[in-house]
Protein backbone atom coordinates (compact mmCIF):
# COMPACT_ATOMS: atom_id res chain seq x y z
CA UNK A 1 0.00 0.00 0.00
CA UNK A 2 3.07 2.49 0.69
CA UNK A 3 4.41 1.84 -2.63
CA UNK A 4 0.94 2.27 -4.13
CA UNK A 5 0.57 5.70 -2.57
CA UNK A 6 4.04 6.88 -3.19
CA UNK A 7 3.61 5.98 -6.65
CA UNK A 8 0.00 8.01 -7.17
CA UNK A 9 1.65 10.67 -5.45
CA UNK A 10 4.64 10.93 -8.25
CA UNK A 11 2.07 10.50 -10.92
CA UNK A 12 0.05 13.67 -9.34
CA UNK A 13 3.27 15.16 -9.77
CA UNK A 14 4.18 14.71 -13.05
CA UNK A 15 0.37 15.01 -14.16
CA UNK A 16 0.58 18.66 -12.84
CA UNK A 17 3.66 19.40 -14.66
CA UNK A 18 2.29 18.75 -17.48
CA UNK A 19 -0.98 20.11 -17.57
CA UNK A 20 -0.06 23.03 -16.24
CA UNK A 21 2.18 24.37 -18.66
CA UNK A 22 0.09 22.54 -21.47
CA UNK A 23 1.73 22.92 -25.33
CA UNK A 24 4.10 20.80 -26.64
CA UNK A 25 5.15 19.55 -22.84
CA UNK A 26 1.73 17.91 -22.72
CA UNK A 27 1.34 16.41 -26.12
CA UNK A 28 4.79 15.06 -25.75
CA UNK A 29 4.20 13.24 -23.11
CA UNK A 30 0.99 12.12 -23.86
CA UNK A 31 2.87 10.49 -27.16
CA UNK A 32 4.93 8.98 -24.53
CA UNK A 33 2.07 7.52 -22.40
CA UNK A 34 0.19 6.16 -25.69
CA UNK A 35 3.36 4.51 -26.98
CA UNK A 36 3.96 2.52 -23.84
CA UNK A 37 0.25 1.76 -23.66
CA UNK A 38 0.22 0.73 -27.65
CA UNK A 39 3.18 -1.82 -26.36
CA UNK A 40 1.67 -3.19 -23.04
CA UNK A 41 -1.93 -3.45 -25.36
CA UNK A 42 0.13 -5.19 -28.26
CA UNK A 43 1.80 -7.84 -25.99
CA UNK A 44 -1.38 -8.73 -23.98
CA UNK A 45 -3.26 -9.31 -26.98
CA UNK A 46 -1.18 -11.68 -28.85
CA UNK A 47 0.06 -8.81 -31.67
CA UNK A 48 3.60 -9.26 -30.51
CA UNK A 49 4.73 -12.28 -29.19
CA UNK A 50 7.25 -12.99 -25.86
CA UNK A 51 10.79 -13.17 -27.26
CA UNK A 52 10.54 -11.62 -30.52
CA UNK A 53 11.48 -8.21 -31.70
CA UNK A 54 8.95 -5.68 -33.04
CA UNK A 55 7.09 -6.98 -36.04
CA UNK A 56 5.83 -5.16 -38.98
CA UNK A 57 2.24 -4.84 -37.48
CA UNK A 58 3.47 -3.28 -34.27
CA UNK A 59 5.60 -0.99 -36.35
CA UNK A 60 2.51 0.06 -39.00
CA UNK A 61 0.72 1.42 -35.12
CA UNK A 62 3.80 2.78 -34.00
CA UNK A 63 4.27 5.17 -36.66
CA UNK A 64 0.30 5.68 -37.25
CA UNK A 65 0.91 6.61 -33.39
CA UNK A 66 2.99 9.21 -34.47
CA UNK A 67 0.81 10.64 -37.38
CA UNK A 68 -1.91 10.97 -35.13
CA UNK A 69 -0.31 13.36 -32.77
CA UNK A 70 1.40 15.29 -35.53
CA UNK A 71 -1.67 16.34 -36.85
CA UNK A 72 -2.92 16.91 -33.39
CA UNK A 73 -0.20 19.37 -33.16
CA UNK A 74 -1.16 21.26 -36.39
CA UNK A 75 -4.52 20.70 -36.72
CA UNK A 76 -6.06 20.93 -33.10
CA UNK A 77 -9.49 19.49 -34.13
CA UNK A 78 -10.98 16.37 -33.17
CA UNK A 79 -13.09 16.31 -36.95
CA UNK A 80 -9.73 15.53 -38.81
CA UNK A 81 -9.30 12.77 -36.17
CA UNK A 82 -11.06 10.60 -38.86
CA UNK A 83 -7.85 10.91 -40.97
CA UNK A 84 -5.72 9.65 -38.43
CA UNK A 85 -7.77 6.57 -37.71
CA UNK A 86 -8.15 6.09 -41.77
CA UNK A 87 -4.52 5.75 -41.90
CA UNK A 88 -3.90 3.93 -39.10
CA UNK A 89 -6.60 0.89 -40.63
CA UNK A 90 -5.09 1.71 -43.96
CA UNK A 91 -1.54 0.99 -42.77
CA UNK A 92 -2.10 -1.89 -40.68
CA UNK A 93 -4.35 -3.92 -43.21
CA UNK A 94 -2.24 -2.88 -46.32
CA UNK A 95 0.49 -4.68 -43.87
CA UNK A 96 -1.37 -7.55 -43.53
CA UNK A 97 -2.26 -8.48 -46.91
CA UNK A 98 1.10 -7.76 -48.26
CA UNK A 99 2.61 -10.20 -45.49
CA UNK A 100 -0.12 -12.73 -45.65
CA UNK A 101 -0.16 -15.61 -43.92
CA UNK A 102 2.53 -14.29 -41.73
CA UNK A 103 -0.26 -11.88 -39.49
CA UNK A 104 -3.67 -13.58 -38.26
CA UNK A 105 -6.49 -11.41 -39.12
CA UNK A 106 -7.13 -11.26 -35.28
CA UNK A 107 -3.84 -9.52 -34.70
CA UNK A 108 -4.37 -6.98 -37.44
CA UNK A 109 -7.52 -6.47 -36.14
CA UNK A 110 -6.09 -6.04 -32.51
CA UNK A 111 -3.47 -3.81 -33.62
CA UNK A 112 -5.68 -1.28 -34.80
CA UNK A 113 -7.62 -1.95 -31.75
CA UNK A 114 -4.83 -1.04 -29.68
CA UNK A 115 -4.21 2.26 -31.75
CA UNK A 116 -7.63 3.55 -30.40
CA UNK A 117 -8.29 2.24 -27.66
CA UNK A 118 -5.28 4.20 -25.67
CA UNK A 119 -3.27 6.32 -28.18
CA UNK A 120 -6.31 8.25 -29.67
CA UNK A 121 -8.66 8.25 -26.80
CA UNK A 122 -5.75 9.53 -24.36
CA UNK A 123 -5.15 12.34 -27.20
CA UNK A 124 -8.57 14.18 -26.43
CA UNK A 125 -6.73 15.42 -23.35
CA UNK A 126 -4.88 18.06 -25.26
CA UNK A 127 -7.78 18.84 -26.88
CA UNK A 128 -9.55 19.75 -23.99
CA UNK A 129 -6.77 21.51 -22.32
CA UNK A 130 -6.09 23.99 -25.28
CA UNK A 131 -10.11 25.00 -25.29
CA UNK A 132 -11.20 27.92 -22.96
CA UNK A 133 -10.36 27.58 -19.40
CA UNK A 134 -8.03 24.01 -20.66
CA UNK A 135 -5.68 24.36 -17.90
CA UNK A 136 -8.72 22.91 -15.36
CA UNK A 137 -10.89 21.32 -17.67
CA UNK A 138 -8.05 19.01 -18.83
CA UNK A 139 -8.04 17.24 -15.12
CA UNK A 140 -11.98 16.74 -15.28
CA UNK A 141 -11.18 13.10 -17.04
CA UNK A 142 -9.20 11.95 -14.26
CA UNK A 143 -12.55 12.34 -12.05
CA UNK A 144 -12.06 8.19 -12.91
CA UNK A 145 -9.50 8.23 -9.77
CA UNK A 146 -11.94 10.01 -7.72
CA UNK A 147 -14.45 7.18 -8.62
CA UNK A 148 -11.61 4.46 -8.34
CA UNK A 149 -10.89 5.64 -4.84
CA UNK A 150 -14.58 6.59 -3.53
CA UNK A 151 -15.80 3.09 -4.62
CA UNK A 152 -13.17 1.14 -3.19
CA UNK A 153 -14.10 2.58 0.68
CA UNK A 154 -17.68 2.39 -0.36
CA UNK A 155 -17.21 -1.27 -1.37
CA UNK A 156 -15.59 -1.99 2.02
CA UNK A 157 -17.94 -0.46 3.80
CA UNK A 158 -21.44 -1.23 2.64
CA UNK A 159 -20.55 -3.87 -0.22
CA UNK A 160 -23.03 -6.58 -0.01
CA UNK A 161 -24.19 -6.89 -4.06
CA UNK A 162 -21.84 -8.16 -6.81
CA UNK A 163 -21.49 -6.09 -9.73
CA UNK A 164 -19.82 -8.06 -12.27
CA UNK A 165 -19.03 -11.27 -10.21
CA UNK A 166 -17.35 -13.00 -13.20
CA UNK A 167 -15.37 -9.85 -14.51
CA UNK A 168 -14.34 -8.83 -11.20
CA UNK A 169 -15.69 -10.45 -8.50
CA UNK A 170 -14.18 -8.08 -5.43
CA UNK A 171 -16.59 -5.02 -7.34
CA UNK A 172 -20.12 -4.21 -5.59
CA UNK A 173 -22.88 -2.52 -6.50
CA UNK A 174 -22.86 -0.63 -3.09
CA UNK A 175 -18.98 0.58 -4.24
CA UNK A 176 -19.97 1.81 -7.71
CA UNK A 177 -22.95 3.57 -6.26
CA UNK A 178 -19.71 5.25 -3.73
CA UNK A 179 -17.89 5.81 -6.39
CA UNK A 180 -20.85 7.88 -8.78
CA UNK A 181 -21.42 9.92 -5.76
CA UNK A 182 -17.96 11.03 -4.71
CA UNK A 183 -17.52 11.79 -8.30
CA UNK A 184 -20.41 13.87 -7.84
CA UNK A 185 -19.62 16.13 -5.25
CA UNK A 186 -15.81 16.67 -6.31
CA UNK A 187 -17.09 17.91 -10.02
CA UNK A 188 -19.55 20.31 -7.87
CA UNK A 189 -16.87 21.62 -5.97
CA UNK A 190 -14.35 22.40 -9.14
CA UNK A 191 -17.42 23.40 -10.70
CA UNK A 192 -18.38 26.03 -7.83
CA UNK A 193 -14.54 27.14 -7.91
CA UNK A 194 -14.70 27.89 -11.47
CA UNK A 195 -18.14 29.52 -10.81
CA UNK A 196 -16.75 31.69 -8.03
CA UNK A 197 -13.08 32.36 -9.73
CA UNK A 198 -14.02 32.22 -13.41
CA UNK A 199 -17.01 31.52 -15.57
CA UNK A 200 -19.64 33.43 -12.93
CA UNK A 201 -22.57 31.42 -14.90
CA UNK A 202 -24.31 28.82 -12.03
CA UNK A 203 -24.54 26.24 -15.16
CA UNK A 204 -21.13 25.39 -14.37
CA UNK A 205 -21.47 24.25 -11.31
CA UNK A 206 -24.61 22.19 -12.72
CA UNK A 207 -22.58 21.16 -16.15
CA UNK A 208 -19.64 19.72 -13.91
CA UNK A 209 -21.61 17.64 -11.89
CA UNK A 210 -23.74 15.83 -14.56
CA UNK A 211 -20.51 15.78 -16.59
CA UNK A 212 -18.91 13.94 -13.52
CA UNK A 213 -21.88 11.80 -12.98
CA UNK A 214 -21.52 10.23 -16.37
CA UNK A 215 -17.55 10.35 -16.81
CA UNK A 216 -17.81 8.23 -13.32
CA UNK A 217 -20.39 5.56 -14.50
CA UNK A 218 -18.07 5.21 -18.19
CA UNK A 219 -14.80 4.77 -16.26
CA UNK A 220 -16.30 2.09 -14.35
CA UNK A 221 -17.46 0.11 -17.39
CA UNK A 222 -13.47 1.52 -18.74
CA UNK A 223 -11.95 0.01 -15.68
CA UNK A 224 -14.49 -3.39 -16.82
CA UNK A 225 -13.00 -3.64 -19.83
CA UNK A 226 -9.71 -3.41 -19.02
CA UNK A 227 -10.16 -6.63 -16.43
CA UNK A 228 -11.77 -8.46 -18.98
CA UNK A 229 -8.99 -8.22 -21.57
CA UNK A 230 -6.16 -9.14 -18.78
CA UNK A 231 -8.92 -12.31 -17.93
CA UNK A 232 -9.34 -13.28 -21.31
CA UNK A 233 -5.66 -13.41 -21.85
CA UNK A 234 -5.07 -14.80 -18.44
CA UNK A 235 -2.65 -11.89 -17.38
CA UNK A 236 -2.44 -10.22 -14.16
CA UNK A 237 -0.86 -6.78 -15.12
CA UNK A 238 -0.70 -5.25 -18.07
CA UNK A 239 3.07 -3.83 -17.16
CA UNK A 240 5.34 -3.32 -14.43
CA UNK A 241 6.45 0.27 -14.95
CA UNK A 242 4.19 1.69 -11.96
CA UNK A 243 5.42 0.22 -8.60
CA UNK A 244 2.14 -0.97 -6.73
CA UNK A 245 -0.29 -0.16 -9.72
CA UNK A 246 1.33 -2.51 -12.67
CA UNK A 247 1.63 -0.47 -16.53
CA UNK A 248 0.13 2.43 -17.87
CA UNK A 249 -2.81 0.24 -19.01
CA UNK A 250 -3.09 -0.83 -14.98
CA UNK A 251 -2.94 2.97 -13.55
CA UNK A 252 -5.02 4.48 -16.84
CA UNK A 253 -6.95 1.88 -17.69
CA UNK A 254 -10.37 3.68 -16.45
CA UNK A 255 -9.25 7.39 -17.25
CA UNK A 256 -8.52 6.19 -21.26
CA UNK A 257 -11.62 5.27 -21.67
CA UNK A 258 -13.65 8.32 -20.56
CA UNK A 259 -11.52 10.53 -21.97
CA UNK A 260 -13.17 11.37 -25.34
CA UNK A 261 -16.97 11.51 -23.53
CA UNK A 262 -15.51 13.92 -21.20
CA UNK A 263 -14.07 16.65 -23.82
CA UNK A 264 -17.59 15.48 -25.69
CA UNK A 265 -20.22 16.07 -23.14
CA UNK A 266 -18.08 19.56 -22.11
CA UNK A 267 -18.21 20.73 -25.51
CA UNK A 268 -21.60 20.48 -25.76
CA UNK A 269 -23.06 21.20 -21.79
CA UNK A 270 -20.27 23.93 -21.14
CA UNK A 271 -20.50 26.73 -23.72
CA UNK A 272 -17.81 28.48 -21.67
CA UNK A 273 -14.80 26.34 -23.29
CA UNK A 274 -16.29 27.21 -26.71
Amino acid sequence: MKTRVISGIVIGIVLAAVLIPGGYVLSAALLIVSLIAFFELTRALGVHKDGQKINMLEACGYASILVHYIQMMLVKDYRYYIFSIMFAFFLIMVCYVISFPKYSASQAIFCFFCFIYAPVNMSFVYLLRIRHLGVYFAWVPFIAWVCDTCAYFAGRAFGKHKMAPVLSPKKTIEGAIGGILGSVIVGGIIGYILYVNETHSPSTVWGLMIICFAGSIISQIGDLLASGIKRDHNIKDYGTLIPGHGGIMDRFDSVIFVIPCIYFLAAVMLPVLG
